[in-house]
């Protein structure tokens, strides 16, 4: 530099102190912007390589700015990279052509004066280039490298604890646990899982596929209309179901394994279980067709659907030769021709059950007419068949009720239709319910109305009457319903409590009933013996029944011991032991009235919380002579003996009767033969007039 100022040379004054300024200024910004300032020290090295050529005069000595260039590729593939080197290789062809030419750039005359060390500077300024920044450029790459390095082995320690943490979760987890990824392949099982799925020493990743032959697709599917769909697969006779997932990365789920076999096989056996409960409960086991409980709900399902409809019930003319001539095979046989009927015309719709008497109910939806209808299928079941030894010639009358015309209530609609098929002439095959018949419905529709507004009235009467000891105490009271009406007069409860029943009133009449009971128990406290009303099946399958019992008892004051709830068997017919059970425990007293016209078993009507078991007169009758029912009846005593239920019996209208009963061990009575139901008034008319009776003679 000094020799430069002497000789007035401004250019390389103003080339070298740039030069180095710039040198220092790279390598103080090395550490901000690593990359920018390695690509601008290249670019200082071309030009210092570009400036020698320029403003030196002396060709041989040029040359070494040229070859000062050939540097740049070994600096950029150590500080940037491989494309920014080979682009420098590239651009070292340049000043590789010039020297092989002799090519002389110089801006300078050959006749320059030129400083005395001039060569020795630059061979000094490529010493402490290749010395100096080549190193510096090694060593910074070198400390960048170590940085990462450290960098990298700090995050794989991190990565192993975290990895050693969660192995240790995913191995000791309770649970099933395979990590699966979106091609069903599993990426890792815990050892639970891989016992579970019997993969113990199967080397991992391992498509499911490989181990179930179910289509297990759908697993992975997030569609919403899919999500209550049970996730399960089958492996051997193990049943595997997904219980859940976690996404535990973009392409990685965990599954949450369980085996359900045990499930599945118990939900598999309450399914046989309910398929047999099913069949029993809805199929006749003599013909394999269903019975008269599932017509009557599917009577139910149409109704409530409100499209009109027809009810053909088709006796049997020969029925006297199935029952003495066939046997129960042969009668599934017969009327597995008749399923057949029904199956080849099934564009029709029609629907057959068995309802007992050797009689077929077909429920028919067609839109052709009614008369067609039924002359279709009285010509379809009549047909010759070969029963055992036997040609049974199979011919059918045809009695129909539709709706609505006939009946708005199922049971309604079938009593029609049965009548319709009773009270046929004997010539006619296919007889409608008539307008007679269809007039008295009408008439019974106007008293359904007239008794309804008769309660609201308080036409209503109640009757009592007295339940007896062995030794003829009053241990009790039935309250009776009578209905007299300023219209009608009395009406007999055989015309009413039947109306009430089909029209729906009689949960109405059975809480009227309980209101007056309470009312008559409330003004009258020196009835000390519970009074029983009559409870209804539609009364024991209202959801409310029971709160609304126990609101009226709570309205009057009345403890529910005072109050016995009467229920026929019918009542059993479906599950209503929860009903019964809150009544039990509410207090009221449960009996079971006029046992032996139903059709529940004796075990399944004992099993409920009863008190009092009502024999119904129809069991009493011919006891002697029939030893079947004479032993049925002792076989009951004994039953009733030992649960200590109570055994009455009804009906008793004779003295030979009551000392009947003392002999068999029957302790409780009710009948003509002890008192006659009697109003309510009269009733305490009575008590008061014994009472002052007992006064007089004291």
């Amino acid at each position: 530099m000094p020799a430069a100022i002497d000789y007035n040379l401004d250019y390389v004054i103003a080339l070298t102190a740039g030069y180095t300024v710039s040198l220092a200024g790279l390598l103080y910004l090395s550490r901000r912007a690593f990359f920018i300032t390695a690509q601008l020290l290249l670019f200082s090295i071309v030009m210092a390589g570009v400036f020698i050529n320029l403003f030196i005069p002396n060709v041989t000595l040029a040359h070494l700015g040229s070859i000062f260039m050939y540097i740049t590729p070994i600096i950029a593939l150590i500080l940037i990279g491989k494309k920014t080197a080979t682009f420098y290789a590239l651009i070292n062809i340049l000043p590789f052509l010039m020297i092989v030419n002799n090519i002389d750039l110089s801006l300078l005359p050959k006749g320059q004066r030129m400083l005395v060390d001039a060569p020795l500077h630059i061979q000094l300024l490529l010493f402490f280039f290749l010395n100096c920044c080549i190193p510096l450029a090694v060593w910074r790459t070198s400390l960048a490298a170590n940085r990462l390095n450290q960098h990298m082995l700090e995050n794989n320690s991190l990565l192993r604890s975290q990895k050693q943490i969660y192995q240790r979760f995913f191995q000791k987890s309770y649970n099933a646990i395979l990590l699966v990824d979106p091609s069903l392949n599993i990426v890792e099982a815990n050892d639970k899982a891989k016992r579970l799925l019997g993969i113990q020493t199967t080397p991992l990743p391992l498509n499911l596929s490989r181990i179930t032959k179910d289509d297990i697709t759908f697993l992975t599917s997030d569609n919403e209309l899919l999500m209550d769909v049970a996730k399960t697969f089958t492996i051997d006779n193990k049943c595997i179901e997904v219980a859940a997932q976690e996404q535990h990365s973009d392409r990685i789920k965990a599954w949450y394994l369980e085996d359900v076999s045990d499930q599945q096989q118990m939900q598999h056996d309450l399914l046989a279980l309910d398929v047999a409960h099913q069949q029993a409960k809805y199929f006749d086991k003599t013909t394999n067709l269903p019975n008269k409980t599932w017509l009557l709900e599917q009577l139910q399902v149409h109704i409530d659907r409100g499209t009109p409809f027809a009810l053909l019930i088709a006796d049997n003319l020969n029925k006297h030769v199935l029952d003495y001539m066939i046997d129960g095979e042969q009668h599934r046989t017969l009327y597995s021709r008749i399923n057949q009927l029904v199956e080849q015309e099934a564009d029709l719709l029609d629907q057959i059950a068995y309802i007992g008497a050797g009689r077929i109910a077909i429920l028919v939806e067609t839109q052709s007419s009614l008369s067609e209808t039924a002359n279709r299928w009285h010509k379809n079941l009549d047909f010759w068949l070969k029963l055992g030894q036997h040609q049974f010639h199979s011919k059918y009358a045809i009695g129909i009720a539709t709706y609505p015309e006939h009946g708005y209530v199922a049971e309604r609609l079938l009593k029609n239709a049965l009548q319709a098929c009773e009270l046929r002439a004997p010539e006619q095959m296919v007889t409608i319910f008539d307008q007679l018949t269809r007039r008295q419905t009408l008439a019974r529709h106007e008293m359904a109305l007239l008794l309804e507004k008769s309660i609201e009235l308080g036409e209503l009467k109640l009757y009592l009457q007295s339940k007896h000891d062995i030794d003829k105490n009053i241990i009790g009271y039935e309250a009776l319903a009578r209905w007299h009406s300023n219209l009608l007069g009395w009406v007999p409860p055989s015309q009413f409590i039947p109306i009430a029943e089909e029209f729906g009133l009689v949960s109405y009449v059975t809480r009227t009933m309980l209101e007056m009971v309470c009312q008559f128990l409330t003004k009258n406290s020196y009835i000390d013996v519970p009074i029983a009303i009559n409870i209804s099946s539609r009364d024991i399958a209202d959801p409310e029944f029971v709160n609304d019992v126990q609101r009226i008892t709570q309205a009057y004051g009345i403890s529910p011991s005072s109050i016995e709830l009467e229920l026929t068997e019918y009542s059993f017919a479906d599950d209503h032991n929860h009903t019964m059970n809150r009544l039990e425990e509410l207090g009221f007293i449960l009996s079971i009235d006029d046992f032996g016209t139903g059709y529940s078993n004796i075990a399944r009507v004992l099993e409920c919380p009863i008190k009092r078991l009502k024999l119904d007169r129809s069991l009493l009758t011919d006891i002697n002579d029939v030893k079947k029912q004479h032993a049925l009846l002792l076989g009951l005593i004994t039953i009733c003996d030992n649960m200590h239920i109570s055994l009455l019996a009804e009906g008793v209208e004779t003295h030979s009767d009551y000392a009947m009963l003392c002999e068999l061990g029957i302790k409780e009575f009710q009948g003509y033969w002890f008192s006659k139901p009697c109003a309510a008034d009269k009733l305490v008319m009575q008590h008061k007039a014994h009472q002052s009776g007992s006064a007089t003679l004291s």
